[in-house]
């Protein structure tokens, strides 16, 4: 094989070239190799800890998905606050009673709720809903012009929003501690090359009949990705040529 993951490949393609060097090192047998199987127990717990630790560096773009699921659910508010304001200039005297009592349960629970913390806004804005809702108040809130199907919209936006942010914080509660992506592509890079190699490298020639084979097939895997990074390099240097000509 006599191939090494160059230092220059990135997080993708070295995770790439674990995965597929541990999917082909599982189909064999290696239980009576100790060493090798010392190393393919090792690459493996390291594989995992590189992959839940690029999920988490992934996982930043879910918050983008949180902030628009909230500021849904903070439009959705303002124009129900508006609409129910609106009522309590009606010219029928109930049905502005009826909103300057549904707009004294949304002051109790902070007109400017969608101002405060993801977790004070979850909090306000169920304690609301719960309270709108209420078979002695739900009602009176039907009976306001353009105010229920606001207020539906908002319970529901808020709802997809607590969903959201609720998953995404589960889905992290496990990796906040993980090792960054790039640090954890050095120590795949490290088993891969200056263990695994090396070990293949050598009994491959003692016993080819048994160690060629699976010599041959990981160092095509490492050549695949060392030819993707070699490539990528090079269009690099090209572009920054370009750019220095221009």
């Amino acid at each position: 094989m006599k191939q090494k993951i160059y230092h220059y490949c990135n997080i993708n393609e070295v995770s790439t070239v674990a995965t597929n060097i541990l999917i082909a090192l599982l189909k064999g047998d290696w239980s009576i190799d100790l060493a090798l199987s010392a190393i393919i127990r090792n690459l493996t717990e390291n594989n995992d800890i590189f992959t839940k630790s690029i999920r988490f560096s992934k996982s930043g773009s879910q918050p983008k998905i949180i902030q628009v699921k909230d500021d849904l659910a903070d439009k959705l508010f303002i124009c129900t606050k508006q609409f129910i304001w609106a009522n309590t200039y009606a010219p029928e005297k109930n049905i502005a009673e009826k909103a300057e009592h549904i707009w004294k349960i949304f002051d109790t629970h902070n007109l400017n709720l969608h101002r405060s913390s993801y977790e004070s806004q979850m909090a306000l804005t169920k304690s609301l809903i719960e309270n709108i809702n209420h078979p002695d108040v739900r009602p009176s809130l039907d009976e306001l012009t353009g105010v229920a199907i606001r207020f539906d919209a908002f319970a529901t936006a808020s709802e997809a929003f607590r969903n959201s942010f609720v998953e995404y914080r589960e889905s992290i509660a496990d990796l906040e501690e993980i090792t960054p992506p790039s640090t954890q592509k050095n120590v795949i890079r490290k088993i891969i090359n200056d263990q695994l190699c090396a070990y293949l490298d050598s009994v491959a020639v003692a016993i080819p009949e048994k160690y060629a084979a699976i010599n041959d097939i990981i160092g095509e895997h490492i050549e695949s990705a060392n030819v993707k990074a070699r490539a990528r390099k090079t269009r690099n240097t090209s572009d920054a040529e370009l750019d220095t000509a221009e």
